[in-house]
């Protein structure tokens, strides 16, 4: 008996897709790209069958997970599915002697993973040969492509059998057999990640006979050539999130910035409206597209954010301690990546749920070549289901209810280490209602209100390769903001303010173990303000009655600019265990003719393979909001506010325990200083005299994506205080949340039903309780005693999500169907505190009930 070796590469080596997708490896992150060219094997060696298995006539398969670098070497071999017996040593061994043609990702030579099954055998195996073919026999020809059912992707390196004969699928997904004898034959198609499909064709004297057939994937959404990292891991604390994963988050609606919320050291806050980063106060974490700030993160009340997340590349979420490019902000960064519209043919999106209905539409962009676009667009339609709904004599009727929509342009063009693009994206959001009675603790409550807000965004970027070591990235953008406000025939705000963004950075790699960036950027903000109204409450303050309040007026126009510049060092030791990211950030404010000086520092080390030690420290500074710095409302010669944070931990791959599983542990403190706090004085009301401190622990077990199951926990118990002045006792912040847990996951039950959920659980937020209070008779009114400040916490927050979704994959087509189902058990969760007309009686208000949410989506 003959012994042989063989392999299958099935469609790992030879991709399911044209797309590869970033994924974390050995603590790197990479940008997605274009898988233009996978990899080929040019040498193959044969293992040795081991011989105790041989002697015993057993056979084994092996599946290997490959690292394959830029000169086409394979790196590394991880071991997915052992066969035992002699046959996983010998595999690795003769696959490390492999020699493949490199992959290209977006042309240029790149590494990448590949799943690799090498099968152990004792049958000889049919070799692919060319049937002989008799020449006074009649023949025709065979073409076919592959396409993959649902997405119409062409299928490469698909086995294509016809009879004895064989052939393989090409990048367009093409196989031709020519010189095919004339009649009826069988056509099979067997692939490990499809499903096989079987056809009998005619073959015609002298025709070519043309087929296309559509093959279902095996498990819809795995991806088996991934781009292995080059970007380097440098802050204490980036978590990334990818768009697959987002989709799939019971609670979220797929919804990209909503995930955010569920990962550790982000506070849960009522109606999801808000960003509160580890302590921080509520305008201290921005959100950032490209690197470039946004308004508003999220639409009325949080529902949905304000970009869709189909055409989001990834999320890279900074708790704290980040890098020297960001700046400005003391808090959280959530930087948002919009990936290149696809370009290989034209894509379509459709989607509908309980609150609203979007459309997408992107591929290549005709008569320009390497040049792609997207459009898109949504609409909620709350208002048409609240009117329904609403009986005519309740207390509050809607002129115009809850309604937003966002609309989104984009244009991408990439040749030859150059890269433009060309984007719009905007936001709108409109309220208005009647409260058709006045409060009964406040009679000036009472009447109309209206509020919207929204912006328009105008980015451009040029991304250029200056040479092998030299990277320049120019970004600007533009447009206005749009805020309004009026209620009770007595409060108004208008504010109309054009921003403009400009970034400019470059990088040059100086050698092996040495990196230098550096950047400049400004923000100007010019426009017009109108305010008539009270000096608005702080943090840790509460509001007194409308009516007792002053009426301050504002109208004027503003100009505001905000130059930085910054610069950071990459340093590799140690045989690049150890990483060194020392950092300065410069900042200075115009209107508060104030400088501010941030040197920062970064640090990893790889104590061994899987085990990574890092660690941080820097300073961070934040200017005051308008309101505090305004002659009218508060003092025009504030300083900027500081904090000095610090923060440490460790990495775990637990890959002995599940392959993909990772323990991210990090404790923090921040202290904040010179920060805004109001003072007694009229004249002033603001100085920089507050101080703070917050300090926690974060811990993250993540399961990353696999075939069937991905899920996280995690963990933040934290403490958040502050202290008003020098002389003021410490107090809670007004969101501190001592315990915050979450637990989600979800589940693949078939190629076609998926299910999850997520539970969550977090202390109450701290409140200032009231004790009676005294009578105004002058405006009618209560005016309450306050105990110490946020002294008492609501009852805690608990809620258990679930998510159902079913798969129907047609030729040309994909329609998923799904219930998201928020608040399962439809519990009463406390969001805070209200009294009766003289303080005599508390309650606890309740949130939102048990909400279905049943959305279809179709693409193609």
């Amino acid at each position: 008996m003959k012994t042989k070796a063989w392999l299958l590469f099935g469609a790992a080596l030879l991709l399911a897709a044209p797309r590869a997708f970033a994924e974390e490896v050995e603590g790197e992150a990479a940008p997605q790209g274009v898988l233009t060219r996978p990899p080929e094997l040019l040498q193959f060696v044969e293992a040795t069958y081991p011989p105790q298995a041989m002697a015993a006539g057993t056979t084994g398969s092996v599946l290997m997970l490959l690292t394959i670098d830029e000169a086409g070497k394979v790196t590394e071999v991880i071991v997915q599915e052992p066969a035992g017996n002699g046959f996983d040593e010998s595999a690795v061994v003769a696959v490390k002697q492999f020699t493949f043609r490199p992959a290209e990702v977006d042309n240029a030579p790149a590494p990448v993973q590949i799943a690799y099954r090498y099968e152990f055998t004792l049958e000889t195996q049919v070799e692919t040969v060319e049937a002989p073919v008799d020449k006074d026999n009649p023949t025709g020809e065979l073409r076919g492509r592959l396409l993959e059912r649902g997405t119409r992707a062409p299928l490469l390196g698909l086995n294509v059998r016809l009879g004895e004969r064989a052939t393989l699928s090409n990048e367009r997904g093409e196989f031709v057999f020519d010189k095919v004898p004339v009649g009826e034959v069988k056509i099979i198609i067997d692939d490990q990640d499809y499903y096989t499909l079987e056809d009998e064709e005619e073959i015609r004297l002298g025709e070519i006979t043309e087929v296309r057939y559509y093959l279902e994937k095996r498990s819809v959404g795995d991806q088996t050539v991934v781009v292995v990292g080059k970007r380097v891991r440098k802050e204490v604390a980036r978590r990334t999130l990818t768009m697959e994963e987002i989709r799939k988050i019971p609670g979220t609606n797929g919804d990209a910035l909503k995930v955010v919320q569920n990962l550790p050291g982000v506070a849960r806050v009522p109606f999801g409206g808000d960003l509160i980063v580890r302590g921080s106060n509520p305008g201290d974490s921005s959100p950032v597209i490209n690197r470039h700030g946004i308004p508003v993160a999220y639409h009325f009340g949080g529902l949905r954010s304000v970009f869709p997340s189909e055409l989001l590349e990834s999320i890279d979420f900074y708790p704290g301690n980040y890098g020297a490019e960001y700046g400005r902000y003391s808090g959280g960064i959530i930087d948002v990546k919009i990936r290149r519209p696809k370009e290989d043919r034209l894509h379509g999106r459709v989607e509908a749920d309980f609150f609203d209905a979007g459309v997408l539409l992107e591929g290549p962009l005709p008569l320009i070549d390497g040049a792609t676009f997207a459009v898109a667009a949504r609409r909620s339609y709350i208002d048409l289901l609240l009117n329904a709904v609403i009986p005519e004599d309740a207390p509050i009727s809607f002129d115009v209810a809850p309604r937003y929509y966002d609309q989104q342009v984009l244009l991408d063009w990439k040749k030859k280490g150059h890269r433009l693009r060309f984007y719009y994206f905007g936001s709108n959001d409109r309220l208005e209602l009647v409260l058709k009675e006045a409060s009964a603790r406040d009679p000036s409550v009472g009447g109309d209100i209206e509020n919207e807000i929204g912006f328009h965004r105008f980015y451009a970027a040029w991304d250029a390769r200056l040479s092998e070591d030299v990277e320049h990235h120019f970004s600007v953008s533009f447009g206005p903001n749009h805020l309004y406000f009026a209620a009770f025939d007595q409060l108004y705000f208008n504010q109309d303010i054009w921003v403009f963004l400009i970034r400019d950075d470059i990088s040059w790699q100086v050698n092996d173990t040495f990196k230098l960036r550096a950047g400049l950027d400004l923000e100007l903000y010019s426009g017009d303000i109108r305010i008539i109204a009270p000096f608005p409450p702080k943090e840790g303050e509460d509001p007194a009655p409308l009516g007792t309040m002053e009426l301050m007026e504002v109208n004027e126009s503003i100009f505001v600019q905000d130059p930085g510049a910054w610069l950071e060092a990459e340093i590799k030791l140690f045989d690049d265990k150890l990483l060194i990211v020392p950092g300065l950030r410069i900042d200075y404010n115009r209107t508060l003719e104030d400088w501010a000086f941030d040197p920062r520092l970064n640090a990893r080390y790889t104590l061994r393979k899987g085990t990574v030690i890092k660690g941080g420290a820097g300073w961070y500074n934040q200017r005051p909001f308008f309101d505090e710095s305004d002659e009218t409302f508060g003092n025009p010669n504030l300083e900027q506010e500081q904090s000095f944070q610090v923060s440490g931990g460790v990495e775990q791959a637990l890959t002995g325990l599940s392959e993909g599983l990772e323990l991210d542990v990090v404790g923090f403190y921040k202290h904040l200083y010179d920060s805004v706090a109001p003072v007694e004085d009229p004249a002033i009301r603001y100085e920089n005299i507050g101080t703070g401190r917050i300090y926690g622990l974060e811990v993250l077990l993540r399961q990353n994506l696999t075939r069937r199951f991905f899920g996280w926990i995690s963990y933040t118990a934290m403490r958040s205080e502050r202290k008003d002045g020098p002389d003021e006792d410490w107090r809670l912040f007004d969101f501190d949340q001592t315990h915050i847990f979450t637990a989600l996951g979800t589940y693949k039950l078939t190629n076609n039903w998926e299910v999850g959920l997520r539970w969550r659980y977090t202390t109450g937020n701290p409140y200032t309780p009231k004790n009676k209070c005294i009578y105004d008779s002058d405006n009618d009114t209560c005016i309450a005693y306050n105990l110490p400040a946020n002294s008492e916490r609501i009852p805690p927050f608990h809620q258990l999500d679930l998510r159902v979704e079913r798969r129907w994959i047609f030729d040309l087509w994909i329609l998923s169907g799904y219930l998201d189902l928020q608040n399962a058990y439809n519990r009463e969760n406390p969001e805070g505190v209200g009294y009766n007309e003289d303080y005599t009686q508390q309650e606890i208000r309740s949130g939102l009930p048990i909400i279905p949410s049943l959305g279809f989506r179709g693409e193609f």
